[in-house]
């Protein structure tokens, strides 16, 4: 049986993600500094599908933003 992540875990992994898409162009594309913990963030964050395939930002990135005021 796959364990569930904790509910702070959930929030700290959903923040990281805020922080990292928060780094975008106009246009919403999402830039990624050249660091490799951001770049498993940025996978995660397409995973979950804040950030479409192409790199841009989703409707559902704009409201985990709105949710940390970032």
């Amino acid at each position: 049986m796959m364990d569930m992540p904790s509910p702070s875990t959930n929030s700290d992994l959903d923040q990281a993600i805020a922080r990292l898409i928060s780094r975008r162009y106009g246009d919403g594309g999402v830039y990624v500094p050249r660091q490799q913990s951001r770049r498993g963030s940025l996978a995660e964050a397409i995973a979950k599908g804040f950030v479409s395939e192409e790199g841009f930002l989703t409707s559902k990135g704009r409201r985990l933003l709105a949710r940390f005021d970032l």
